[in-house]
């Protein structure tokens, strides 16, 4: 039988140790091989305290329910077993930190969680030994409760030390991660709110090496002499393979590991430390270096696959807005329209909310010069001036209208002369000439404009020669030629 006594040294000699462990063994200090050697048994000691005071709290709760007749005494062996096996832990714990590598903040917080545990176990002990002086029954449950909050907190302070954030709840059901305040919802996970300007890496790389690699490749850990946790780590890494070889995905160290099959002995993440990455998260880390491993490329500056804009688009990406729809633009000033409409125009928003317009008209001259008036050139993007009085002269004064991405002259009297004013519109892409008089010399004005994704040149004057040539200079633009190819 344990006496009171005994519990009262017992509680003293607890403070003291722990005292001795706080102030004698720096954190900063560098140990001994021995200390060193002891300091790795912790991960392993630590589980011993946790269970002896667990059995001891569920020895004293089937006592109080009556449903079995357990020794006092065996009760307060177990738990006076369970506090020196936390001072234990204390020391081992401590001798460990020493060794480097852990987040300070969390690792101190730990320590103090570690301490309240044993601290705690010892006063509990006293109490249950004491005279009735003390209201032990609730001192007793207050205690209890403090022990298993302590528990619960600081092993997942353990866990993420040792495996980074969110180590304990990522196996938990969906309910479980939301009332822990950790969703991890497919919106959530990538930072995809402005493509504009927010970097492919920090947007999608970052956060996916975050939650994977950093727990062992991160902040204060380096294991393989890696760490993924910031760009400058990344770009300083020395290694016998390369780790990222830019636009070469199937020669990057980190692409390689990544796709290994399950169960092989160097696949990343280690399945003993986290799930594998998803099929869509290496689809994304491949798009990256294949499209030249940038740190400072943006999301919407970035050539995007159809399978990447969908893997992406179920993150929360909305439809990229790029060139001259990213643009903030002010909106049109609707009596201009209506004055416009008036004087015969057919011109449209084009888009409920845009301020681009969409403008057709007839008479080329007229209508461009009405349009300058009305001070909305600028907000011009797609022109329709089919079967107009449009001359190559007048194409001069499209310089008016710098938001220009598509322009209809199919049937107008002109040879192509006029293109040379074209080269200047950094945003137009589509440009129809059907039926028009346009030769080779006026397509060769085009060879510069290599904004243009689509040509439309059939029933014209140029020839195959003219066409090859232009193929050559624009080899990503569509020419579209008719009977002529």
């Amino acid at each position: 039988m344990i006496t009171a006594r005994f519990a009262k040294w017992n509680l003293i000699a607890v403070l003291a140790l722990l005292l001795l462990a706080f102030f004698w063994i720096d954190p900063n200090g560098r140990s001994s091989e021995l200390f060193r050697f002891a300091g790795r048994l912790h991960p392993a000691i630590v589980h011993l305290p946790i269970g002896l005071l667990i059995g001891a709290l569920f020895m004293v709760v089937v006592n109080r329910l009556d449903w079995l007749n357990i020794s006092e005494g065996a009760i307060d062996l177990v738990l006076l077993l369970g506090t020196w096996a936390g001072v234990k832990a204390v020391f081992l714990g401590s001798w460990l930190a020493q060794t480097g590598g852990y987040a300070e903040d969390l690792l101190f917080l730990h320590k103090l969680m570690g301490y309240g545990i044993a601290v705690l176990s010892a006063a509990i002990l006293f109490l249950r030994t004491s005279s009735p002086t003390f209201n032990k029954p609730a001192l007793s449950l207050v205690g209890w409760a403090a022990i298993v909050i302590l528990l619960v907190v600081g092993g997942d302070m353990g866990g993420q030390l040792t495996h980074g954030r969110g180590f304990v709840t990522e196996y938990a059901p969906g309910f479980v991660q939301s009332m822990l305040g950790n969703p991890n919802p497919l919106t959530g996970r990538l930072h995809l709110g402005s493509p504009g300007t927010t970097t492919v890496y920090e947007g999608i790389v970052s956060p996916i090496l975050a939650n994977k690699c950093t727990f062992c490749h991160g902040e204060g850990r380096q294991n393989g002499r890696l760490q993924l946790h910031t760009q400058e780590a990344i770009e300083a890494h020395e290694g016998d393979e390369p780790l990222i070889v830019a636009g070469r995905p199937e020669e990057s160290e980190l692409i390689k590991r990544v796709v290994l099959p399950e169960g092989h002995e160097d696949q990343m993440p280690p399945p003993m430390r986290a799930k594998p990455i998803s099929h869509a998260d290496v689809e994304l880390l491949k798009w990256w270096v294949a499209s030249g491993a940038s740190f400072d490329a943006t999301i919407s500056d970035t050539e995007m696959p159809t399978s990447i804009f969908f893997i992406l688009k179920q993150f929360g990406l909305d439809p990229l807005r790029t060139g001259v729809f990213a643009l903030d633009l002010p909106p049109a000033d609707s009596l201009a329209l209506a004055s416009l409409r008036s004087n015969g125009l057919r011109i449209d928003l084009l888009a409920e909310g845009e301020s681009l317009l969409s403008v057709a008209c007839g008479s080329a001259n007229a209508c461009l010069t009405t349009i300058q008036e009305a001070g909305v050139s600028d907000l011009v993007t797609w022109l329709d001036l089919r079967g107009s009085s449009v001359t190559d002269s007048d194409l001069a004064s499209l310089a008016q209208f710098p938001k220009l991405t598509r322009l209809n002259i199919a049937g107008a009297d002109i040879d192509g002369s006029g293109f040379e004013h074209l080269v200047g519109l950094e945003y137009l892409e589509y440009l129809n000439a059907y039926d028009t008089k346009v030769n080779d010399a006026g397509i060769a004005h085009l060879a510069s404009a290599k904004q243009i994704t689509a040509v439309y040149l059939w029933q014209t004057a140029v020839t195959q020669d003219g066409i090859n040539q232009l193929r050559e200079a624009l080899p990503k633009a569509e020419i579209n030629v008719g009977e002529i190819e």
